[in-house]
């Protein structure tokens, strides 16, 4: 019997078993990963969001205002003369009819004295004349005389009662000496300005306004203004229109418009002080007009505006047909579609879809 001796297929060399392991690893690793490698998430997006608001910004105008008397007059004496009285302290209020200033009547009443006294002779010849006239003992040419100088005598007493009177000033309305032009005891001119005096019965608020913005002084019902001090920030003064400028200012281009404010609450404002007016819509019951940034605007496939409506609680977006108005500087209207405090997106909108996660941005 003949043993037959099979030798293996398989090779025991180190170097063959080590390509042999090499390889089958490889294998093994191929068919694990086979099928089960994952596909990388879609990074989310990290979007800006902004709530919408009433459009207060194109209801609303602010303006810088200059507060002014009703009137500042300059005061002065019709006739010449030293002035011996004159209000001590500026800033004072005077009452009306009261004695704001006054010169030295001696003069004045010397020439009252002597025009009474000849317009009394005057008076009594031409009495006696007439009587001589009854009895034929008179020509009728002397009593026209005597007559003539009678009247003449008459107007010279009234016209030095008058420049009597011209030796004060009287305030005529309750006036605020805002200031002095000359001193006490200076001899002054007829007509020369000797104090400035202003009327605060009402304090008036004037401001420049653009021409685009002249047609509402057309409907001053559909407006409403209101003050704001500096130094009460928190509070807003209603003013009433009073008056406006026709004729543009030639440097600006605008035209003055002047409101009304009582002065009974701001025993403190002066003229020349500034207010902040800010000029708005009267309240009516329509509803707010809401306004959103243009860079929230998207367009669909068929070109309709449309924003996208972030969903705070999934923290997803959905689009939303709008309806817009017309733009005005970074804000546009919108007519219909939206509701206020809806938050959409302001940045990126045309890199969104239906249903996508975002982020809200936060802050840098």
């Amino acid at each position: 019997m003949t043993l037959y001796i099979m030798k293996s297929p398989i090779k025991t060399s180190p170097v063959y078993f080590i390509k042999w392991v090499f390889v089958s690893v490889l294998l093994i690793m191929l068919t694990g990963c086979d099928g089960a490698a994952e596909i990388p998430k879609e990074p989310i997006r990290t979007v800006r969001v902004e709530a919408v608001s009433a459009n207060t910004a194109l209801m609303q105008r602010r303006f810088t205002g200059r507060i002014d008397a009703v009137s500042t007059v300059d005061l002065s004496f019709q006739v010449p003369g030293r002035l011996i009285k004159l209000p001590a302290k500026e800033g004072v209020f005077i009452a009306k009819g009261s004695v704001i200033a006054a010169l030295d009547q001696n003069d004045f009443r010397l020439a009252v004295e002597q025009a009474k006294a000849q317009f009394d002779l005057a008076k009594l010849d031409l009495t006696r004349k007439r009587n001589l006239l009854q009895s034929g003992s008179l020509p009728k040419a002397m009593l026209d005389q005597a007559e003539t100088t009678y009247k003449l005598t008459q107007v010279a007493l009234e016209t030095a009662q008058r420049n009597l009177a011209y030796t004060q000033i009287i305030a005529p309305f309750d006036a605020l000496l805002s200031q002095r032009l000359i001193d006490n005891y200076t001899n002054v001119a007829a007509h020369q300005p000797v104090v400035r005096v202003q009327d605060l019965t009402e304090l008036r608020v004037r401001i420049n306004i653009p021409e685009n913005m002249v047609g509402l002084l057309e409907r001053v019902s559909d407006f409403k203004a209101e003050g704001i001090f500096k130094d009460r920030p928190e509070q807003r003064f209603p003013l009433s229109y009073r008056e406006h400028m026709t004729e543009a200012s030639s440097v600006a281009q605008t035209y003055e418009v002047i409101f009304g404010l009582s002065r009974k609450e701001h025993q403190q404002v002066l003229p020349g002080m500034t207010v902040i007016v800010i000029i708005s819509k009267a309240e009516s019951r329509d509803a707010p007009q809401l306004a959103i940034p243009v860079s929230a605007i998207d367009y669909d496939e068929q070109g309709a505006a449309r924003v996208w409506v972030f969903n705070p609680q999934t923290e997803t977006v959905s689009a939303r047909k709008v309806i817009l108005g017309t733009i005005k500087k970074q804000k546009i209207p919108v007519l219909s579609g939206l509701q206020q405090d809806e938050q959409i997106v302001t940045a990126g909108a045309h890199l969104l879809r239906e249903g996508m996660s975002v982020r809200r941005f936060v802050a840098f």
